[in-house]
């Protein structure tokens, strides 16, 4: 912003005419922004080979095609911060950004298994991509198509069209980059106030001195206006002006880290504006877009994370429940040993129904949460229980049938791999180690987890293993416990919930090492 502020505008705005020498203040600013002007293209460069590596590192084939692409536009646009090009070095640096703004547009559009893209925000890159790609073939046309019409031919038609392509993909930003849902989103104060403030004075500053506005915009993003007579799209600008800041201070407050990457993502291709007459015009959009595109593939995900869910099962009552859970004990009681169970009462409504036990060394914990009576989630742990922030071994996300919604995310975990089992391939996206894959699953738990698993399912190495499933958010109403019948009063079994529990008991005895367990439980006493 301070490059844009100094660099971009004050330095030519307040320049003397050329037989006045400058002031020393002048001078002084002048040098500020220069330096700005190499700091911000320098940050850029750093950022976005950083991010490069890391997708190249840890990410898909499309990862590693794609940022191979990001990284060497980067690098092509950089060399003008350290060295004089000929112009000819232009047409170099056009194919790059041209080619990364395409490459990165692939990229949002083909996330790994088990990642939900947002498909607004993919729909929102296309917008952005549009007046960037317009002034690639513009640039090229310029100098193999119409050489001869630079200021008359379709060069302009193109500079034209990109800049009412700004426009509407600013228009366009609050549908597919504001955070969800949508419909609390627009109801938040703090993000009309900014829009109303900036409508307001835009339109006033604007009224008064018009001339400014034009000459500022031109310098601040290569916007260029009429500046003898008021632009006749001035207030779709406007508007759009005021649209696009609404979406970047909702992004900005948004609850979810990857919503305010994708409003940072925005910012910087702002920043970067239209004018494409330093490196730090192409830097800055290819780091922002590249942010979006990242985004693309978790923000879904951490939304739906911090949503409260609602229940959609049915109200259970009290005495039911109670007679259930007491019937899944004694079913346990069978296999395992220390079984003891407990009901707590928490605040609005909310309701845990927990059951602990012991098997050689491993300790099982299944607690069943109910909002109302109504069941949310069943959270199943074998082992040591570990924070799903925590990036796991092994993770296999059930992929819902029509119809059952979505399952919440499971903890990350890279790559993705498959078992070559096609039953179980079908039923799960898996991500994470195949030697933990191979260790856990045999050709028997694989059937059985088909069968009978849902929801999601992780395991770090020797630690803990950890399944959860959302009755109705991607499973059915009755998986895997009879909720229905529950809810009728009439007599539920608890056999199908207890070999869920033994097929988990059965994975953990395979990848979870007791005294691991202990020792990283000492490890992080204080």
């Amino acid at each position: 912003m301070l490059e844009v502020v100094i660099d971009r505008v004050a330095v030519p705005l307040l320049a003397p005419p050329p037989d006045v020498e400058p002031s020393m203040a002048h001078t002084v600013l002048a040098f500020a922004g220069l330096f700005f002007m190499y700091f911000t293209g320098a940050l850029a460069v750093i950022v976005s080979i950083a991010h490069c590596l890391r997708a190249v590192r840890t990410g898909t084939r499309v990862d590693f095609a794609t940022h191979v692409v990001l990284g060497i536009a980067t690098l092509v646009a950089a060399v003008p911060l350290i060295a004089s090009m000929p112009g000819s070095y232009g047409v170099i640096l056009e194919l790059a950004f041209g080619a990364a703004v395409i490459a990165l547009l692939v990229n949002a559009a083909m996330p790994p298994l088990g990642c939900a893209r947002d498909r607004g925000i993919l729909v929102g890159l296309g917008f952005i991509a549009v007046p960037l790609l317009l002034h690639v073939v513009s640039a090229l046309g310029a100098r193999y198509a119409w050489p001869d019409e630079v200021f008359d031919g379709p060069g302009v038609k193109l500079v034209n069209a990109g800049v009412l392509g700004l426009a509407f993909a600013a228009l366009a930003t609050p549908y597919c980059f504001a955070p969800r849902p949508f419909s609390r989103a627009v109801t938040r104060p703090l993000p009309v106030i900014a829009a109303m403030a900036i409508a307001a004075s835009g339109a006033v500053v604007a009224r008064l001195k018009y001339a400014s506005v034009a000459k500022i915009a031109g310098l601040a993003i290569g916007v260029e206006l009429n500046q003898t007579a008021a632009d006749p799209r001035l207030a779709l600008y406007l508007l759009a002006v005021a649209t696009l800041a609404w979406t970047l201070a909702s992004c900005a407050t948004a609850p979810t880290p990857m919503r305010r990457q994708v409003g940072l993502g925005l910012a910087l291709i702002v920043l970067g504006g239209h004018g494409f007459k330093w490196p730090d015009h192409y830097l800055l959009p290819l780091v922002g877009l590249a942010l979006i595109a990242r985004a693309t593939r978790h923000v879904r995900a951490e939304e739906l994370a911090a949503m409260p869910l609602a229940s959609v099962t049915p109200p259970i009552t009290d005495g039911a429940w109670a007679g259930y859970i007491t019937s899944v004990a004694q079913g346990m009681r069978r296999s395992y040993v220390g079984v003891h169970s407990l009901t707590a009462r928490g605040d609005d409504g909310l309701t845990s129904s927990v059951i602990v036990a012991e098997t050689a060394g491993l300790a099982i914990r299944v607690k069943v949460e109910r909002l109302d009576g109504s069941v949310l989630a069943l959270d199943i742990v074998i082992g040591r229980e570990i924070d799903e922030a925590r990036p796991a071994t092994l993770a296999l996300w059930g992929v819902p049938d029509r119809g059952h919604g979505t399952n919440p995310a499971s903890p990350a975990a890279h790559p993705p791999i498959a078992s070559a089992d096609t039953a179980f391939d079908e039923k799960f996206r898996i991500r994470g180690s195949a030697d933990a894959l191979a260790a856990l699953f045999d050709a028997d738990l694989r059937a059985r987890a088909a069968n009978g698993l849902a929801g999601w399912l992780a395991y770090w190495h020797r630690e803990g293993l950890r399944y959860r499933v959302y009755p109705g958010h991607g499973a059915t109403l009755d998986h895997p416990m009879p909720l229905q019948d529950l809810a009728l009063g009439r007599t539920a079994p608890s056999e199908r919930l207890v070999s869920v529990i033994e097929l988990l008991v059965e994975l953990g005895k395979r990848g979870v090492d007791p005294t691991a367990v202990e020792a990283s439980s000492e490890h992080d006493e204080p």
